[in-house]
């Protein structure tokens, strides 16, 4: 039986992952490159549609930043047209952030990649789906342990 390469086996299945990468980017690019948004603000964003009208507290909890920070996050926002602040419907103590339907459609363009990766999935016959999954559980298993063998050393475990 003929001895696998494991190199150059390596290296096409990287160049494949470039092709599927240069396919998904094509339709990401767009939303990306031609925003105006910081990273904090797309972030926001992003949380905002994801957790269904979040207070400012959510929406900081989620990022992982300050309530005034993420205060901030949210007015510039609201002044670029894309969330609206709306008192919550049975706590008119608490305000609501609220997306837009302007903030709405570019969250979608933002999200598309994950969209179009579920409905090229979808197309591949069963088989492959399943090769597909083993190979990518193989892989994150081992991204996995490199991660751990890394916090270890720089924890001075290992």
């Amino acid at each position: 039986m003929a001895e696998i390469n494991v190199g150059s086996r390596a290296d096409a299945v990287l160049n494949l992952m470039r092709d599927v990468f240069r396919g998904l980017s094509q339709y990401q690019e767009d939303a990306f490159l031609h925003t105006e948004l910081s990273m904090a603000q797309v972030k926001a964003l992003l949380a905002i549609g994801k957790d269904g009208d979040p207070s400012v507290g959510l929406v900081a909890k989620e990022l992982d930043i300050g309530l005034s920070s993420a205060s901030q996050v949210v007015e510039r926002l609201v002044k670029a047209g894309l969330v609206e602040r709306r008192p919550h419907p049975h706590d008119r103590r608490m305000t609501q952030c609220v997306l837009t339907s302007q903030g709405e459609a570019l969250r979608q363009r933002f999200q598309a990649g994950p969209r179009l990766i579920r409905d090229w999935l979808e197309r591949l016959a069963p088989e492959d789906l399943a090769a597909l999954e083993r190979g990518l559980s193989a892989l994150a298993r081992v991204a996995q342990e490199s991660r751990q063998e890394g916090e270890r050393e720089h924890h001075g475990d290992g």
